[in-house]
């Protein structure tokens, strides 16, 4: 059985209840969903979706990197918007983030996320080849 390891990284928001930012298994990394929460609480970016959709993707990049890894082995993403409308500024801090990598990716319109000013929330499963 492949060994698990919980990832925490520094500069993202603890959680707001009982999970993980990340779980390593083997080579494969898991990403907790990813939303604008403040260290204190508070959701950064009210009513600014390209606001939020950079803090996003600066916590992503943070569970990558705990993970020893970058976008480059993003495999899946998967993005929850709360408007369509929100849509391009999302996908515009993504590009600025992947740059030419594209994986597999679903962006999905919710009606709501766990808090109400949330604008965006971001996942993705990550592979990084094992050393020889």
């Amino acid at each position: 059985m492949m060994a698990r390891k919980i990832l925490e990284p520094e500069g993202v928001t603890k959680p707001i209840s009982y999970y993980s930012d990340g779980m390593l298994v083997g080579p494969v990394l898991y990403s907790a969903g990813q939303a604008a929460l403040g260290s204190d609480g508070v959701v950064v970016g009210k009513g600014n979706a390209f606001e939020q959709a950079k803090l996003v993707f600066y916590f992503l990049s943070q569970v990558l990197k705990e993970g020893g890894m970058d976008f480059s082995d993003v495999v899946r993403l998967n993005i929850y918007a709360m408007s369509r409308d929100d849509i391009p500024a999302i996908l515009k801090v993504k590009d600025e983030n992947f740059k030419n990598h594209q994986p597999s990716m679903s962006v999905v319109v919710i009606e709501g996320a766990a808090k109400k000013d949330f604008l965006l929330e971001a996942e993705f499963t990550a592979y990084k080849k094992p050393a020889d």
